[in-house]
């Protein structure tokens, strides 16, 4: 076995070398190549990655943070939110099924590694628009739902969007959100010399070995032989065996520690269990349980075999934690014990094969520098926009609303179960889904999952700052107090000059918009060598993509703001910025030249002006209704308020002071900052008097009224309307049974 065979620079084994003094057998090569893989130990990111550490202001906001399994935040005085989202996507490009659904098991299991009852899922899923979609979107979709829907945890919530920029690699980022009770704090940290390590659920078999560790931390090519024996297979009826399981264990107090098995199997969990505890741990791997009888060491250490969990327990409670674990009919191997010296020590009988510091494993991989990039905004484009009348107007509003990136895919996410567990009270279709949480008086739990990288074509400082202020938007409007952030950091490879910079940038934007927003970071993952290669050996990467997975808290409950126009005549306004964003914008793409331009970055101040605004109208009740402005502009956003709103309702949008050279600005740019909402008429003097107070734009854009069924705007140049049938036939254009074209919006 060669250092390259395990995917090591020739730098990087001199390093392990001197680091052992010695040469490394090829057992302890397997192990330190997979652990130092990028997927493993982040070495191209992790410098960067502190940038996102929390102030000190913010960092008490949270109970668990990097370097968790996931990331967690108090919701009351006796529970915390843990949460986290995690990427799939080179394990769904070679097989899209088993590559999603293992995605969905593995951030389960991150989060029930915290201790958490897992609550709910979402995911966020990137396609291009070509042949290849034909083979991936099918495949992933279904992969989520088989899992999520067996496993018994509602996915709640997600986007889908697609673009050139996925043409020839997809991204899957799925985030799950659990509770725990803040007395019951477990993680990876508290094993105690002498404590037992027990191996917990499924069998280990060759399923996944080198898969999400080394397929993950190189580019996809083309002219290589097929890659999928290195995707996992998932079993969800055993994932919720061992869901059930863990937690049972958990609550009889005895368990020190638990880690999951991901990436790289039983080498990182044991390793990053004795990293956090600060033990040894001498491994017996015969002592596993095996599906196959003739695995190798190296097979055994690296499968990446799903439904796993490992625990460290106390000698003396090994039988009152198998017999709980027995219950649910699940074995449970012991499989080694924590010791004092700090070095991971594999034994097969009487043989000792490795000996390796745990310090090297885990921290020892030399890592990138990455300087923090120096802002450079990319100069913008100037938009020449001639006179709109009403035939021209009509024909970009039905282009917009049935375009990839705001058409309805409710026949993707009806596939998904949103209500097993009864505690979804807003599901698919909202800017936040929310969630009933039992134990509390009256509060919710508002949920989010965003990321949009048209943002970050051009500019990846713009579109990471763009996707956490679009994800606490999302939560704003919703009704909902921002607890904290997870982010899914998502590039090409880390070894192009190019890429490599997208990265930092987007680092950059995101950190800088958690500190401008007053939200942590609580942790998150980075996904790399998002690209493949072709052919003729020419590298596609994807476009820099920053997902923002955010939890909120609402109460009361009742606090609740929904997209839905409640009732006839109610006034809709428009907060935030006079005009948006046409740069980057779906009506560029969709009634404009087909292009992405650079978008515009945030304005903080007018940001939080706005989000103080919405806060504090929701609490006071008078905003009846309320809808961030992002994808489609002020026109989509109006009219998903309409299309959800009772059927005989109409919605006229007076736009006749509005001169012609901003009327496509304010229908159809983009402002992650700018919202719509809906009120009495005799709520507009609180209003206005709220935006003087907070400097925020504000102007009337329309008025609900009680009959007729359609959508006016008038305007200066003339008046266009729509009948709910039109619009609607436009926004659901995707659905199969319907256009085969493609669509996307957040759900």
């Amino acid at each position: 076995m060669t250092p390259s065979d395990v995917g090591l620079t020739a730098t990087e084994y001199r390093h392990l070398v001197a680091s052992l003094g010695r040469q490394p057998n090829d057992l302890e090569l397997a192990i330190v190549g997979a652990l130092w893989s990028e997927h493993c130990s982040y070495k191209s990111s992790k410098r960067a990655l502190r940038w996102l550490t929390p102030s000190p202001g913010l960092a008490v906001r949270l109970a668990a943070g990097p370097g968790d399994n996931a990331g967690a935040v108090p919701f009351s005085d006796t529970l915390e939110i843990v949460f986290k989202v995690e990427s799939h996507n080179h394990p769904s490009f070679v097989e899209p099924f088993s590559g999603a659904a293992t995605g969905v098991g593995g951030i389960i299991r991150d989060v029930l590694a915290m201790g958490a009852e897992p609550l709910a899922l979402l995911d966020s899923l990137r396609f291009g628009t070509g042949p290849e979609r034909v083979r991936l979107e099918p495949g992933v979709v279904s992969g989520i739902a088989a899992y999520g829907n067996a496993v018994g945890v509602p996915t709640v919530g997600g986007e889908v969007a697609y673009g050139p920029g996925y043409e020839k690699n997809p991204l899957v980022n799925v985030m799950c959100v659990g509770i725990r009770a803040a007395a019951d704090r477990v993680n990876a940290a508290g094993a105690r010399v002498g404590d037992h390590l027990l191996l917990v659920g499924a069998t280990t078999g060759r399923d996944g070995i080198g898969g999400a560790s080394l397929l993950a931390s190189r580019a996809l090519d083309s002219r290589q032989a097929d890659q999928r024996p290195m995707v996992q297979v998932g079993d969800p009826f055993t994932g919720k065996l061992l869901i059930e399981a863990v937690l049972a264990a958990l609550a009889t107090g005895r368990v020190h520690a638990v880690q999951d098995l991901g990436a790289s199997g039983l080498s990182s969990a044991v390793a990053e269990l004795a990293s956090q505890s600060g033990v040894g741990v001498l491994l017996a791997v015969d002592r596993v349980g095996l599906r196959e009888p003739d695995l190798s060491p190296a097979e055994i250490m690296l499968s990446e075999s799903q439904e796993r969990m490992l625990m460290a327990v106390a000698f003396e409670d090994l039988d009152a934690v198998a017999a709980v674990v027995g219950r649910w009919e699940l074995p449970l191997w012991d499989v080694g014990v924590a010791t004092p010296d700090g070095n991971l020590v594999v034994q097969g009988g009487d043989q000792r094969l490795t000996a390796l510091p745990v310090s090297l494993l885990t921290e020892g991989v030399p890592l990138t520098e990455a300087d923090r990039p120096r802002r450079l905004a990319p100069a913008r484009e100037r938009l020449e926009l001639g006179e709109v009348g009403p035939l021209l107007l009509e024909g970009m509003w039905r282009a917009v609303l049935g375009h990839p990136e705001v058409a309805s895919h409710a026949h993707v996410y009806r596939q998904y179960d949103s209500m097993v567990k009864a505690a979804t009270v807003v599901g698919p279709g909202a800017d936040a889904a929310v969630l009933r949480i039992r134990g509390t008086e009256d509060a919710g739990l508002a949920v989010v999952v965003d990321g949009q990288a048209r943002w970050a074509a051009h500019d990846a400082w713009t579109g990471g700052a763009r996707a956490v202020l679009e994800a606490v938007m999302n939560l704003t409007v919703s009704g909902a107090e921002p607890l904290g952030l997870s982010d899914g950091l998502n590039a090409g490879s880390p070894e192009d000059p190019a890429t490599h910079r997208q990265l930092l940038e987007l680092v950059a934007g995101v950190a800088d918009a958690a500190a401008a927003l007053s939200v942590p970071v609580t942790g998150g993952n980075v996904s790399l060598y998002n690209q493949t290669v072709g052919p003729h050996g020419a590298a596609e990467a994807i476009w820099p993509t920053a997902v923002i997975g955010a939890v909120g808290r609402v109460a009361p409950l009742k606090r609740v703001t929904r997209i839905a126009l409640p009732a006839a005549d109610l006034a809709l306004w428009r907060l935030g910025a006079a005009v948006g964003d046409l740069a980057a914008s779906v009506w560029r793409l969709a009634a404009g030249d087909g292009t992405v331009g650079v978008a515009a970055p945030p304005d903080w101040e007018v940001a939080n002006g706005v989000r103080a605004v919405l806060a504090e109208g929701i609490d006071a009740g008078w905003i009846r209704a309320a809808h961030d402005v992002s994808d489609g502009g002020t026109a989509a956003a109006a009219t998903e308020m309409w299309l959800a709103a009772p059927p005989e309702l109409s919605l006229e949008l007076d736009l006749e002071d509005v001169p012609s050279s901003q009327l496509v600005p304010l229908l159809f740019g983009e402002d992650p900052a700018v919202a719509l909402i809906a009120l009495a008429p005799a709520d507009v003097p609180r209003l206005t008097a709220k935006l003087a107070a907070q400097a925020v734009p504000g102007r009337a854009v329309g008025v609900v009224r009680p009959s007729g069924a359609r959508l006016w705007c008038r305007t200066s140049g003339g008046a266009v309307s729509w009948s709910r049938a039109d619009l609607e036939a436009a926004w659901r254009s995707l659905d199969p049974a319907g256009s085969a074209a493609l669509g996307g919006e957040r759900r």
